[in-house]
């Protein structure tokens, strides 16, 4: 990456630190994601590859969680801003939980106010006005604090307890006091899924960041699966398949080599934790 940011004080609660990248040209394959992300071109152009074709990436998006792994196309010297949303707190930012915008994406002219959208052009402006980057992370953050501060008064979304990706949901719903259907409806609206769907990409995740630093070599795939308590190989590479794009030979050796391709999987796990937080991608 060519820069690893701390987001400013006022939205510190609410985002992640950014990422400022330039991206390979040409075709790639982006693993799923379980955060909500926003998504900024300072330069170039993006286009996702959807059922009706493929799909131009505005310059300032609010990018859904994915499911499953999509495939993108990026002009030769496009470069972005990312910043991942912290769990349950993208209501602090927008006026709509997660999941209206899972598996999708919308421009912030799409739902913002009137004077926001003054405040998204200015940015924009701002961004297409220079090179700088710390320009540009200075403009972004000025956008993102304003919406913030309009909501600082509302309640973000449901945020589960570290231990809380492990427990029964009979458990989680009475931390929560909650019925279980309450504690299923609030849980999927804050973070776009169940969380049975949510654990196993969670785990695909954590198995993604050990085939990156998994030497040559160590161990058959059936171990592996065993070791990240799939089924069966076959059970762990549906997975990776879904969540990647690629199988797990596929990844490991794109990896290994020198493919352009294959950086978000190059990213350091002390970075990848900044970006992300402790459940990766």
């Amino acid at each position: 990456m060519d820069l690893l940011f701390a987001p400013s004080p006022a939205v510190a609660d609410c985002v992640q630190h950014g990422m400022v990248k330039a991206l390979p040209g040409g075709d790639y394959v982006l693993p799923a994601g379980m955060h909500p992300i926003i998504l900024v071109i300072l330069r170039g152009e993006i286009r996702v590859l959807r059922p009706e074709g493929r799909r131009a990436m505005p310059v300032i998006s609010l990018c859904g969680g994915t499911r499953q792994s999509l495939r993108a196309w990026a002009a030769p010297g496009t470069r972005i801003l990312t910043l991942a949303v912290k769990p349950g707190q993208l209501r602090r930012i927008v006026d709509f939980p997660a999941l209206t915008i899972m598996d999708s994406w919308a421009d912030f002219d799409d739902f913002l106010t009137g004077q926001e959208r003054g405040e998204a052009a200015h940015c924009q402006a701002l961004l297409a006005d220079s090179d700088d980057t710390t320009d540009q992370v200075s403009a972004c953050m000025a956008l993102l604090s304003g919406l913030h501060q309009r909501r600082a008064d509302g309640q973000g979304d449901m945020v589960l307890p570290p231990d809380g990706f492990s427990l029964p949901p009979e458990m989680l719903a009475a931390r929560f006091g909650l019925s279980l259907r309450q504690f299923e409806r609030r849980f999927r609206a804050s973070y776009g899924q169940s969380l049975r769907s949510l654990r196993q990409q969670l785990r695909c995740s954590q198995l993604m960041s050990f085939v990156a630093s998994r030497p040559p070599g160590t161990g058959a795939w059936a171990d592996v699966a065993a070791r990240f308590g799939y089924c069966d190989q076959s059970h762990l590479i549906h997975d990776v398949l879904r969540f990647t794009g690629h199988t797990p030979g596929q990844l490991a050796a794109g990896i290994a080599s020198d493919d352009p391709a294959f950086w978000p999987y190059r990213v350091a796990p002390r970075h990848m934790t900044r970006l992300f937080g402790p459940s990766g991608y």
